[in-house]
């Protein structure tokens, strides 16, 4: 029995005694050999990153972005000139009045991707957001822009009904134009 206690006090001691391993260095150039090459990896790493996801330049892109061109028939297209020339000569389906208002890509007025619509296009010049209208639909403003065609191609918070947002390249645009009540012509 004295014999278990004392196995057991003496692993005891040894227990205490064990300490962590810790890597000791013996001057400061051997700090220097081993961080160097670990900043080095980090800054490649980085680039790296940069090299691949360039955000920064397809946000501002996206910004002044023109139209894109589309490819019908193998063929490529301008979709302005392609809507005008289809809708040149077609009698809206519906008219009626609506509140439009105007929005930019600003993040007070977007949700986390202020550059892209509902659908994961660049926003540009011609985009229109509505809850009320299928994403696609050509409508028209022929007392504001006239001939000008602009496509559903954004959603707004839910608790807007009856309303479309246009897109505007500036706040100072958007918030110029403010609320208005006018007639659309839906395709």
């Amino acid at each position: 029995m004295a014999l278990e206690n004392n196995i057991a006090h003496n692993q005891g001691k040894h227990k205490k005694r064990r300490k962590k391993a810790r890597f000791k260095f013996k001057n400061k150039s051997t700090i220097l050999l081993i961080s160097v090459p670990i900043l080095l990896l980090i800054l490649i790493n980085i680039e790296l990153a940069q090299l691949f996801f360039p955000f920064k330049d397809l946000i501002k892109k996206a910004a002044v972005s023109p139209r894109p061109v589309y490819i019908v028939d193998s063929q490529p297209i301008d979709i302005d000139a392609y809507l005008q020339e289809y809708f040149a000569n077609k009698i809206p389906k519906k008219t009626m009045q609506v509140t439009v208002t105007a929005y930019s890509s600003t993040n007070g007025e977007t949700d986390e991707t202020p550059y892209h619509t509902a659908i994961g296009t660049f926003v540009r010049d011609g985009i229109v957001a509505a809850n009320f209208l299928p994403i696609g639909t050509v409508i028209r403003f022929p007392d504001k822009f006239g001939e000008k065609l602009f496509i559903v191609e954004d959603r707004m918070d839910e608790r807007f009904g009856l309303q479309v947002d246009i897109w505007m390249s500036n706040q100072e645009e958007a918030k110029k134009f403010g609320i208005q009540y006018m007639k659309m012509e839906i395709f």
